[in-house]
């Protein structure tokens, strides 16, 4: 990845100049002009002074007013061009590396968003996007236009009278050396600022979302105290940034003041006791007063380039990471004919996590239910996650239907595959919608069929809208058994011939978990079937069950062919059941 400022420049240059460089090129011309009239306007200057307020010279009074009439129209052209290409041009540029950004979202593991959080990803998307479009501006619009017109204005100076010039660009060394200490200092602080900035949006978040429970456990005095703190400290780097920033002015104003008051000295001394003409004096100081605000702005874009430089480098930093969901073009499709699944010898393991799988084998056969079971940290979730490739085994082999899954498409595996889990994850919008996200190519009376099918589509039509009804973030403004009736409905309109069941009941009452059952029952029928169960009431029917323990599969069998055994499911069994009983005696007690 790039770390210098210069190479992050190339970079860019590299991956936007072919698109971009045609624009930026009509840009420059237009720069151009405006530092070639801004030039010409400050040597008109002589023949102004010299020839009408000197000479008295009455013809060329009308001339010489009607060039700088045009000198500047064409300026005033040039710099309206020069603006809105250079607009236009950032604008595209925000768009396009949102896009880029979002895309390269989309292909990278699960991993990733494990390790990155939302906040650090909301700031990204928009600060980055953002410091690319600046970094890019800065380069052609302020050194485009604001060097070509000191150089003019140099030019202009040097033909006029170079002794002058040496005069006054004497203080040049010193405002770079100047600049140069600066921009250590702004750039450790502009990071600093991104992530405390991410901070309050992580606070943000978090209030919006888990407003439930700050309110109910009363953590308001805690959320506001982690929302100031993030605030003050956004407060306190910008102020030192400004600090920085503004530092910049005074120094310029002094090292410029300098440069005049001698040029003055000298040009009154040479005019006084060697009778040299005014107009040059005036046309010459009238170029170096102009090379002012440019010059203001310049000293100002090394500090500005080293804060954009921040953002363009963690854009760097994001979309650098490994697309591991990326795919060469050309794998075949998965082609499930029954949808029987088997792991040989599976291992995994997070990264300097001990493995969470080691060495598993197990099978779930076509068309059939088949549950695993065990205490929670033996693996369970983990198989679901490398069945969808989600996760990618250390060794081993995963095959449906005889075919590698890490050998067939990813679009056709997951395409194959439903998953219904305990946390129905709703995306913000109406219920249609994210009944479509099964099926995008679904009509709405696909959607209705499999409402009805998930005995979802009584509620819906109860509500004032019906199935444009918005969910809410997170399907807030829908009840937890709603929610699940939502995805089971997805999972009833996608009709994948593989059915993955994460302990889809547990979070919900005994009357909806009968309803939810019931259904879930309809939709796995004829289908390949894994579920994950801690309730083991829920499984009692399952054609196959898998004892997972320590990443391993310890035992496997029917359930009476487990209880019979006396083994871990025997005890998994008798434990829950005693808890069971546990739970229901007090009530015994009281009727």
């Amino acid at each position: 990845m790039p770390t210098s400022t210069i190479d992050l420049l190339k970079r860019l240059w590299r991956e936007n100049g072919r698109e971009y460089g045609p624009r930026y090129t009509l840009a420059i011309i237009c720069m151009f002009l405006v530092a070639g009239t801004t030039s010409l306007s400050a040597y008109v200057l002589k023949s102004v002074i010299d020839t009408i307020f000197v000479h008295q010279n009455r013809g060329a009074l009308v001339g010489i007013t009607l060039v700088i009439v045009a000198i500047f129209v064409a300026k005033g052209f040039a710099a309206y061009f020069s603006e809105v290409i250079v607009g236009n041009i950032g604008n595209r540029l925000v768009a396009d590396t949102q896009k880029r950004i979002f895309e390269h979202l989309l292909k990278v593991d699960i991993a990733f968003f494990q390790t990155h959080n939302s906040s650090d990803l909301v700031t990204r998307m928009s600060y980055n996007a953002n410091a690319v479009r600046e970094m890019l501006n800065l380069i052609s619009l302020n050194l485009g236009r604001d060097l070509f017109t000191i150089v003019g204005l140099i030019i202009t100076m040097i033909t006029l009278d170079p002794v002058l010039s040496a005069i006054a660009l004497i203080g040049g060394p010193v405002a770079a050396l100047s600049s140069r200490k600066m921009v250590a200092r702004i750039k450790k602080a502009t990071k600093s600022e991104v992530h405390s900035f991410a901070g309050i949006i992580q606070v943000t978040r978090e209030m919006s979302q888990g407003a439930q429970v700050v309110k109910s456990f009363q953590l308001e005095k805690k959320m506001r105290g982690r929302m100031f703190d993030a605030i003050e400290a956004v407060q306190r780097l910008s102020n030192k940034m400004l600090r920085i920033q503004a530092g910049v002015n005074p120094l310029m104003e002094a090292i410029g003041g300098c440069a005049v008051a001698a040029v003055i000295f000298y040009a009154g001394w040479r005019n006084l006791y060697h009778g040299e003409s005014p107009g040059q004096f005036f046309a010459f100081i009238t170029a170096l007063l102009m090379c002012a605000d440019p010059g203001r702005r310049l000293s100002r874009v090394q500090l500005q380039l080293a804060t954009a430089a921040v953002g363009v480098r963690m854009m760097y930093e994001l979309l650098d990471t490994p697309e591991r969901e990326a795919e060469p073009p050309g794998r075949p499709d998965l082609q499930v004919n029954g949808g029987s699944i088997v792991l040989r010898d599976v291992a995994f393991r997070y990264v300097q996590n001990k493995p969470v799988i080691e060495g598993m084998t197990l099978k779930v056969p076509a068309g059939k239910m088949t549950a695993l079971v065990g205490h929670s940290g033996g693996g369970k979730s983990t198989v679901f996650a490398l069945l969808q490739r989600l996760r990618v085994p250390d060794s081993g082999v995963i095959e449906i239907d005889g075919q590698s899954i890490m050998d067939v498409s990813l679009q056709s595996l997951r395409r194959n595959i439903s998953v219904v889990g305990q946390d129905a994850f709703l995306f913000e919008g109406s219920i249609v919608d994210n009944i479509r996200a099964g099926l995008e190519s679904a009509t709405d009376e696909m959607c209705i069929d499999a409402a009805r099918a998930a005995s979802a589509d009584e509620f819906i039509m109860s509500l004032p809208r019906g199935y444009e009804s918005q969910v809410g973030e997170l399907g807030g403004q829908v009840s937890g058994g709603q929610r699940q009736r939502i995805a089971l409905a997805r999972a009833y309109l996608k009709n994948a011939p593989i059915i993955l069941l994460d302990e889809p009941t547990s979070a919900l009452d005994s009357e909806t978990e009968d309803v939810i059952q019931r259904e879930l029952r309809r939709l796995t029928e004829g289908r390949t079937t894994l579920v994950i169960a801690h309730r083991l009431s829920t499984i009692l029917h399952a054609d196959l069950i898998h004892v997972i323990e320590g990443g391993r599969v310890i035992e496997s069998g029917t359930h009476d062919q487990l209880i019979a055994a006396s083994g871990a499911y025997n005890r998994l069994f008798k434990l829950q059941f005693a808890k069971f009983l546990e739970t229901r005696q007090p009530m015994a007690e009281a009727i």
